[in-house]
């Protein structure tokens, strides 16, 4: 090789030195390969990771339960009708008691609190099974009410109604401070009304009227060929009473109805002991029975219709006047 071939050929290498810098050949299937299937593995371990199966750790829930406490409730009160009307020196009674010993016992706390010579007037009943109060604390009742001329006792049920005219307020919370030591699971129900002060309601005797409307709750119906008042006319013909004896001038004519069930000889009869029920409760109060006037109609004057039960129901009453 002469010296100008090698020259050339040093030329030729310095030349492709120079050009390898700028120059690399693509990468093969090798790299290729490579960069599909890292990825690859790498998913795969994460895969693995994910779907292992996970251990829950449950910790036990410890639940606290308070005992229940039941209060075992009181027995309903269901004595039988009785009424103690004092009219001065003279008691009336009136209603149901169980036996004799109950009754014995019920006389001597009268006269225990009044003296013997307290005149008491017994119409009282005998009838086994039926319920009364405990008579130990009549005494300190009527003691209260000792200033009550015309004081009355009337229980039934599991409601205790006191009635009559007391000389000042304070005397008529006694009475019913009395009664409710006596009987403290009693419903109490005070009317009795301070002598010298206006009927409750509108204030005068000339609305007594609309006093005694107000009083009157409901009307006072009765059942089916019967005349008996029930426990609630009772109570509200009280307040009635009361009013009719803060007002003596005043007179009430009270009027029976029926419905149409039956004839005129049946129901006439039938609306007069209605009303004359509805009068003897009255007078049984205090009222005077001068102020008090009774009549029956029978089912000629009805209020609602008879072709259905409530209708005929509504009927079956007795309408209170005052004039």
């Amino acid at each position: 090789m002469t010296g100008s071939d090698d020259a050339r050929v040093s030329a030729t290498a310095t030349e492709w030195r120079t050009e390898s810098r700028y120059y690399r050949r693509p990468p093969g299937w090798g790299w290729l390969l490579g960069l599909l299937l890292i990825p690859l593995l790498l998913g795969l371990i994460g895969w693995g990771t994910l779907s292992k199966p996970k251990v829950s750790v449950s910790t036990p829930s410890i639940g606290i339960t308070a005992p229940s406490i039941s209060v075992p409730s009181l027995p309903s009160l269901n004595f039988a009708p009785l009424s103690i009307l004092r009219n001065g020196n003279d008691f009336t009674l009136t209603g149901d008691l169980p036996d004799l010993n109950v009754k014995t016992a019920l006389l001597n706390a009268l006269k225990a609190a009044f003296g013997s010579g307290v005149n008491l007037i017994d119409k009282l009943n005998i009838k086994a099974g039926v319920s009364s109060p405990d008579f130990s604390g009549l005494g300190g009742l009527f003691k209260a009410a000792v200033d009550v001329p015309d004081f009355n006792f009337n229980i039934e049920g599991g409601t205790l109604t006191l009635t009559g005219t007391a000389p000042s307020e304070e005397i008529k919370a006694g009475v019913e401070a009395a009664a409710k030591a006596a009987w403290p699971n009693v419903t109490i129900v005070n009317n009795i009304v301070v002598k010298g002060a206006a009927p409750s309601g509108t204030g005068s005797c000339g609305d007594l009227q609309t006093d005694i409307t107000a009083a009157l709750k409901s009307p006072i119906n009765f059942e089916t060929d019967g005349f008996t008042l029930t426990a609630a006319a009772r109570q509200e013909l009280s307040a009635v009473a009361e009013k009719l004896k803060a007002c003596p001038d005043a007179k009430v004519a009270i009027v029976g109805h029926t419905d149409n069930t039956g004839n005129d000889a049946i129901n006439n009869p039938l609306s007069a002991n209605r009303a004359k029920s509805v009068g003897d409760y009255l007078v049984s109060q205090g009222v005077s029975a001068g102020q008090v006037t009774t009549k029956g109609v029978g089912s000629s004057q009805p209020v609602a219709g008879n072709d259905t039960d409530a209708g005929r129901a509504q009927n079956r009453r007795t309408d209170i006047t005052v004039s």
